[in-house]
């Protein structure tokens, strides 16, 4: 798929995700962590919330991974900025919550904290495709040439 189409879709993603938060009010829970969120009882009870929530994480998924995807560098680099960057929305969210400073609003603190553990699959994808890569480069016979340039 071309860059361009993707980076409408994540554009269009974060207009869905604020004409959905336009219409429902912000959440008025109080949640010790970002995690507490998402048990059914909550998800259930906030159902256009929980939405939005994921359309968010969906449109924060991609940003990272098609940013990625114009630099060519290694994917054991890739799997290292993704979980780097795992770690710290998943940080950035607990502290918002757990010490109620509420600089970003909930439903966006709740995004992060989703996004940083979706961002886990990718990160264990490219650290196992990085380390596949680099096994495969051990056993290359360093003097091996292709026919075409003998």
């Amino acid at each position: 798929m071309k860059q361009e189409y993707v980076f409408i879709a994540i554009i269009g993603l974060f207009v869905f995700a604020y004409v959905l938060d336009a219409v429902v009010a912000p959440l008025p829970i109080s949640l010790v962590t970002p995690y507490q969120y998402f048990t059914p009882q909550t998800v259930t009870r906030y159902p256009f919330t929980t939405v939005s929530i994921v359309v968010k994480t969906i449109g924060l998924f991609l940003i990272p991974l098609w940013l990625m995807s114009f630099f060519t560098i290694s994917k054991l680099a890739k799997g290292a900025i993704s979980l780097t960057l795992s770690a710290l929305m998943q940080l950035y969210a607990l502290q918002d919550i757990a010490t109620n400073t509420r600089r970003l609003p909930l439903e966006w603190s709740l995004a992060l904290a989703l996004t940083g553990l979706v961002l886990l699959v990718p990160t264990v994808l490219y650290i196992l495709a990085g380390g596949v890569h680099s096994v495969i480069n051990l056993f290359k016979d360093p003097y091996d040439m292709p026919d075409d340039q003998l």
